[in-house]
């Protein structure tokens, strides 16, 4: 009967089993690393106000307002993450598209802080004092459309020519300019690589050279059309801008009573 008890009971060790130390060393361990984690995290106020104002507005977090205009669909999507070109990246799209171009002298790209200028020879897009698209010129075209597809921002079309009279069926060098570059705007709105409100055209004629007409070589550099592109203004930006325009008028006078 008593053959499978043990005789003596067996004393317990004082204190916390040998175990306890190595698990209190991997809880420690654990909680350094998260709290070196948190230290290193940084939160953008900006960005977390930003996502918790489009949270708001999904979840029908009602506020009276003002509405001036008639009601539109929004884009959520194109809202938080725009598909917006930098000047930066549209410049290298546009190299890569008319390479061949540059190369050869045909076209020329310079970029300023809000746009992007292509400058166009006029042999090169239209026979001399014609305002139809050579065959060339609709490829060369078709190439840099593709690359504005994305762009949102507003694209100026502009015609330049040199200050000899023009002959033929156009009256001036101002008809003929603008007749160039309202055959390109066409070209990009045909193809709809563009839309319409983001498009204008404008003819300058001999007004705007960019050398002396007193060599050859410098009136054909100013016989041109150029394709000015123009960044998109932010919101904040144009609030400064109106902001500081205010800031600058002078005040009214006061009624004297």
């Amino acid at each position: 009967m008593g053959k499978n008890c043990p005789e003596k009971k067996q004393k317990c060790e004082a204190g916390a089993p040998k175990w306890m130390t190595t698990f209190s060393d991997l809880m420690s361990l654990l909680m350094c690393f998260f709290v070196l984690l948190l230290s290193f995290s940084e939160m953008d106020v900006a960005r977390f106000k930003e996502v918790a104002g489009s949270l708001r507005d999904a979840f029908g977090v009602q506020r009276e307002e003002v509405i001036f205009e008639i009601p539109k669909g929004i884009d959520v999507v194109s809202t938080e993450f725009p598909a917006k070109f930098t000047v930066e990246e549209l410049l290298e799209r546009i190299k890569a598209a008319v390479k061949l171009e540059m190369i050869k002298g045909e076209i020329q790209i310079e970029s300023l802080k809000d746009r992007v200028i292509l400058r166009f020879k006029d042999d090169l897009l239209f026979p001399k004092g014609s305002a139809e698209l050579t065959p060339r010129a609709k490829q060369v075209l078709f190439k840099v459309g593709e690359v504005l597809e994305l762009f949102d921002g507003e694209i100026v079309v502009a015609g330049h020519t040199d200050n000899i009279p023009v002959r033929g069926r156009y009256r001036s060098n101002w008809e003929l300019s603008a007749a160039r570059a309202v055959t390109v705007v066409e070209f990009f709105l045909q193809h709809k690589f563009v839309l319409p409100r983001q498009l204008a055209a404008v003819g300058y004629g001999p007004s705007r050279p960019l050398y002396p007409n007193d060599t050859e070589e410098h009136r054909a550099a100013n016989r041109r059309v150029e394709i000015i592109l123009l960044q998109q203004k932010t919101p904040l930006l144009e609030y400064r801008e109106a902001f500081s325009g205010a800031k600058e008028q002078e005040p009214l006078p006061q009624e004297v009573k």
